[in-house]
């Protein structure tokens, strides 16, 4: 692809809709002033809309988690809060803890539901819930989602081609708009050519304009090959994010917490070259780099200027 423009060059602003936080801050377990100062970074670097991601939490301290970034959207410093689970597949869990996890038509999972309806119903702060449309319940889960403005994402799954592929339908159908695939190929069944899995539903709905496709493009998570085909043949349904955490860094800029990083129940580490990686020091848990250093990154690599910075938008 042709480069339009410099790096140094882009004056555009950018909308993170999938990070859990940034330079030692977690939007799951750090104070409203931490969190405050962490946007205030993130803004400095050009991402100005954040929606705020929390990782699978418990039910004990989801409500709390809550109130703290209720505080922030009230101040119109967030656009809202993205819950990456807990109704997600326990083998696809990635770094959310399998202890956390729910089933939707299980008691236990309801209750969950019913805190944040009951949040929602004060401030509609939760624009977005990640789930995996395999598990049992996943229907009526998606409409009470939807009945109090919350959208459905799918991701975090070991979903077979039919499944996936009537979850996207039921999804467009309750709420008429392209339904998002949390961060594509990361954390989901992959392609075989006997049993396609997610993917192929994903390509053929992204034909039918029936998908917003998050991808992170920090290097680790999808190889830019990948990422290239993506701009080539869908451009408008790209939907770049960041997927940071606390353990993310920013250079030139110190840790705003001293506290271990975290991502929700879970401490992390950073690794000088993979990234953000649990405490085992195995699993990757989340993206490496902000929107600023992802899009200069596309853009050194030869990526067009004006579509990297529309599917940041």
């Amino acid at each position: 692809m042709p480069n339009h423009a410099s790096s140094s060059a882009c004056t555009s602003t950018f909308a993170d809709r999938h990070i859990h936080g940034v330079a030692g801050v977690d939007f799951a377990t750090s104070s409203v002033a931490e969190i405050r100062e962490a946007l205030a970074l993130l803004a400095s670097r050009r991402t100005t809309r954040v929606t705020a991601s929390l990782p699978s939490l418990s039910l004990d301290v989801i409500g709390t988690a809550l109130e703290r970034l209720n505080a922030l959207y009230a101040e119109g410093l967030i656009e809202g809060a993205h819950l990456e689970g807990p109704f997600i597949a326990t083998d696809y869990a990635g770094a959310h803890p399998p202890h956390v996890l729910q089933i939707p038509d299980s008691s236990m999972g309801q209750r969950f539901v019913e805190t944040v309806v009951e949040q929602q119903a004060n401030s509609p702060l939760v624009t977005m819930m990640t789930v995996a449309p395999e598990l049992p319940g996943f229907s009526e889960l998606a409409r009470q989602l939807v009945a109090h403005g919350i959208q459905p994402a799918l991701g975090h799954t070991g979903a077979t081609y039919e499944q996936f592929r009537d979850a996207i339908d039921v999804i467009a159908e309750l709420t008429d708009k392209p339904v998002v695939i949390t961060h594509l190929y990361n954390a989901m069944r992959g392609f075989h050519h006997r049993d396609p899995g997610p993917i192929l539903a994903v390509v053929e709905a992204a034909e039918a304009h029936q998908v917003s496709i998050e991808l992170i493009a920090d290097g680790h998570h999808v190889d830019l090959g990948l990422i290239r085909w993506w701009f080539d043949h869908y451009p408008d349904t790209i939907r770049l994010v960041s997927d940071a955490s606390a353990a993310t860094g920013i250079a030139g800029h110190t840790p705003i917490s001293p506290q271990h990083p975290r991502l929700g129940h879970h401490l992390l580490q950073h690794h000088p070259e993979h990234g953000p990686r649990l405490a085992d020091g195995h699993t990757i848990a989340s993206g490496s780099q902000d929107l600023l250093a992802i899009h200069d990154d596309l853009v050194a690599a030869g990526f067009d200027h004006e579509l990297v910075c529309a599917a940041m938008r």
